[in-house]
C-alpha cells in the first residue's frame, strides 16, 4: 500500500501547491523531443503544465488515488497526457524511451533512492534531460513553525521514518547529484531554487491533519486535546507570514539537479 493512501484529496488542497512551485524550473530544464516521462506525478500539476506546452506526457504514480485525481483533472492543451499507476523502480517504459524525465519531490520519498534514480536514468534516452527535486534537510518555515508549536504544547514524539544508513543519502544538492553520478548520469546543474508558496492556513492545517509528512504523523499521534492546542499555536506562528491577500506566504527552498544520460 502507498504511504499516501487516503491522503490524495487533502494533498491536492495543501502540499500539491507547494510542490508546484518547482514546475517552471523543471520544465525549463527538460525541453526536448519525444516522450516526457513524469515520475511521481501526484495530482498532476507538472504533467498538465507540460501538456500545455505541447508535450506528449506519460505521468506515473504508485498511489491509485493520485492517479485518479490526475486523470479526472484532464489536461487541456496542444499536447497529450497518459496517466498510469507505476513507480520507480519499475517504470513502465523501455530503456531509453523518454526524451525528458522529471521527478518532482520523488527521490526523497522512495524506499530505495539509488534504485529509483537508476530506473530514471534507464528510462532516459541518450542526451535526454532528467530533472529531479528534493527537499533539503532543513525544514521550511511552515514545518519549522509547526514543530515549534508541537514541542511547546508537549506533543508526544513519534518515531522517525529515516531510511537505513546504507540506503539514505544527504538531502542536499551534493547528495542528490551523487545519486545521479552513481547511476551513470552526467550532472549538468546542481543547486537550490526558491519561490514563495501562497496557501490558506485552513488548507495547510487540513493537510497536516490528514497525516501528510512528518508533521502529519506527529499530529495524528496526539490526543484530540493536544491536537487542538498545537493547531492554535501553529496558526499563531504562521500568522507572521500572512500576506496582503490574507493567505500565508512562505519562502521556500528546494534542491534541483539536472542531468543527462551519456
Amino acid at each position: 500500500m502507498s504511504s499516501w493512501a487516503g491522503m490524495a484529496e487533502a494533498y491536492r488542497e495543501s502540499f500539491a501547491a507547494l510542490c508546484a512551485g518547482a514546475i517552471p524550473e523543471l520544465l525549463a530544464a527538460t525541453a526536448g523531443e519525444g516522450l516526457h516521462l513524469d515520475v511521481g506525478c501526484g495530482t498532476g500539476e507538472l504533467a498538465r503544465a507540460a501538456v500545455a506546452e505541447g508535450r506528449r506526457v506519460l505521468a506515473v504514480d504508485p498511489d491509485p488515488d493520485m492517479v485518479a485525481l490526475s486523470r479526472s483533472a484532464g489536461a487541456p492543451g496542444p499536447g497529450s497526457l497518459t496517466v498510469r499507476q507505476a513507480g520507480a523502480p519499475g517504470l513502465p517504459v523501455d530503456d531509453g524511451a523518454a526524451g525528458a524525465v522529471t521527478a518532482n519531490f520523488v527521490v526523497n520519498h522512495v524506499p530505495d533512492p539509488r534504485a529509483a534514480v537508476r530506473d530514471l536514468a534507464r528510462a532516459a534516452a541518450p542526451s535526454a534531460p532528467l530533472a529531479m527535486t528534493i527537499w533539503p534537510s532543513t525544514p521550511g518555515p511552515h514545518l519549522a513553525a509547526y514543530g515549534e508549536a508541537a514541542r511547546a504544547c508537549g506533543a508526544v514524539p513519534v518515531p522517525r521514518q529515516d531510511l537505513p544508513p546504507e540506503l539514505d543519502f544527504a538531502r542536499s544538492a551534493d547528495g542528490l547529484a551523487g545519486l545521479a553520478l552513481e547511476a551513470g548520469l552526467e550532472v549538468v546543474r546542481a543547486g537550490e531554487i526558491g519561490w514563495t508558496w501562497h496557501v490558506a492556513a485552513d488548507d495547510l492545517m487540513a493537510g497536516i491533519a490528514a497525516g501528510i509528512a512528518g508533521p502529519g504523523r506527529l499530529h495524528r499521534a496526539q490526543s484530540p486535546e493536544v491536537r487542538a492546542r498545537i493547531e492554535d499555536a501553529a496558526r499563531e506562528r504562521w500568522s507572521t507570514y500572512v500576506g496582503a491577500d490574507g493567505r500565508l506566504a512562505f519562502p521556500v527552498t528546494a534542491v534541483l539537479v539536472v542531468a543527462t544520460r551519456p
